[in-house]
């Protein structure tokens, strides 16, 4: 192991994404780009690993000689430190699937027609059954679940279920909480599995503006269920706002939102942005979402409560107070 700088990305991770791409990464630079593809046009078919592993590599060898790849630079995930020589996976990102239950305001997926019509649906378990059987995923890793709404795809069921049966120690489910999962409670009890619920509002009102679906009561009706099945003093259950300019950005939603999940059990909360209005934004001024940043980290602690940041919201923190830290918010 040597010092030098790079990306766990880049190094260990691995993403099943939209329009049948297994990328590097998922984290989106607003600068340079980021998010660097392995395959394209991938339909479940088994993967020749050592071939896998030679293509990452190009990226990694890159940093090893210090030569940042120009979609990489200036990003918040890039850092200095010591970096093994190994090939494996510690970070899984499952997000192969665009259907939803609901229609966030925030979210492109639903009504691009361009990843509507190049992103074809395949069985992932059986990849999932070589990754684990060959011993390519680190079993003290992170395995997360995205979306599209992950717990109406087919497969996540048996999927989360070899995850638990098989002992890995840390897996995230970002989901809107509308459909209960079995699978996720069984997880919740065994302190494996963590939730993201993405509520992104306090009242019935903003949040159906927001989801433009009707599913407030359900919702924070499933939290309950979740959250009393969480080990006694875990913080596995997390609700996440995401700040919409212009349509939740208010302190009086703020205030409702985590009060609301303090009434429920929940003690832990993610603060993110809008990804395509920072993308827009990113040389603009960014002073009043970093202000209601501000109150809510405040808030939440007058309310006894911790408040990560998370993703877009992280970039704005960096890009006002002038920094670049690695971001671990969220799991």
């Amino acid at each position: 192991m040597r010092e030098f700088e790079s990306c766990s990305y880049i190094e260990h991770g691995m993403v099943l994404d939209h329009c049948n791409r297994i990328r590097s990464c998922n984290n989106f630079n607003p600068r340079y780009g980021g998010r660097p593809v392995i395959y394209e046009n991938y339909c479940g078919e088994k993967i020749d690993w050592k071939e896998f592993f030679a293509i990452k590599r190009r990226l990694r060898d890159m940093y090893r000689a210090d030569e940042c790849p120009e979609l990489c630079k200036n990003c918040v995930n890039v850092s200095f430190k010591e970096w093994d020589d190994e090939d494996y996976i510690d970070y899984l990102l499952l997000t192969p699937w665009v259907p939803c239950n609901s229609n966030c305001i925030y979210c492109e997926a639903p009504r691009d027609k361009y990843v509507l019509e190049h992103t074809k649906i395949y069985k992932v378990l059986p990849l999932i059954k070589d990754m684990i059987k060959n011993k390519i995923l680190k079993k003290d890793g992170i395995i997360d679940f995205a979306g599209g709404e992950p717990t109406i795809y087919r497969e996540f069921e048996g999927l989360l279920n070899e995850f638990i049966k098989n002992d890995f120690k840390k897996i995230v489910v970002h989901t809107n909480a509308i459909k209960k999962s079995t699978a996720v409670i069984k997880g919740l009890r065994k302190g494996i599995v963590r939730i993201l619920v993405s509520v992104d509002a306090g009242s019935k009102e903003i949040h159906e503006r927001v989801k433009q679906v009707k599913s407030y009561d359900n919702v924070w009706k499933n939290l309950k269920e979740y959250a009393k099945n969480q080990p006694k003093g875990a913080d596995n259950v997390k609700t996440k706002y995401i700040i919409v300019p212009s349509v939740n950005d208010s302190e009086r939603e703020i205030d409702l939102w985590l009060e609301k999940s303090k009434e429920t059990g929940i003690n832990s909360v993610v603060l993110n942005l809008d990804f395509n209005w920072i993308m827009r934004n990113v040389d603009g001024d960014l002073s009043s979402v970093y202000n209601l940043m501000k109150y809510t980290l405040n808030r939440a602690e007058e309310l006894n409560m911790h408040c990560e940041l998370y993703g877009q919201i992280y970039q704005v923190k960096c890009e006002v107070e002038k920094t670049r830290e690695l971001n671990k918010a969220g799991f």
